[in-house]
């Protein structure tokens, strides 16, 4: 058994909505780690409930031929556990729209705790 899009739909939605809420708090995070296909530009990590949210900006290569290639770019949400003092990872989500927007939800949480515009604007 599997969780569907509307489950991942919905529990994205949650994440965004704590976040908006400033009941979870996102940093920078390095748990998510890509391979020979995936880079990670950015993640942000959260923890909620035991469980630790990691949200990426990423590239993909995709091979055009045997030599050429593009990147394309794309969003990763993952959840990790914390065993025995590392993280493992459980799961993945599916390629959803939602991720993108809790990826930039995250971002600009982070950047307002920091007070990245703080002395640039009027409070």
């Amino acid at each position: 058994m599997s969780y569907t899009s509307d489950q991942w739909r919905s529990a994205v939605f949650k994440l965004l909505k704590l976040t908006s809420k400033q009941e979870i708090n996102w940093s920078p995070s390095t748990i998510f780690q890509g391979d020979a296909w995936t880079l990670v530009d950015r993640s942000f990590q959260a923890t909620f409930q035991d469980k630790t949210y990691v949200v990426s900006a990423t590239r993909t290569k995709y091979f055009i031929d045997e030599e050429e290639w593009i990147w394309s770019g794309g969003f990763d949400l993952s959840i990790f556990e914390k065993v025995s003092g590392s993280y493992e990872r459980i799961t993945s989500s599916p390629e959803i729209s939602l991720v993108s927007n809790l990826f930039s939800a995250a971002e600009a949480s982070y950047a307002f705790k920091r007070g990245a515009l703080s002395g640039l604007i009027d409070d």
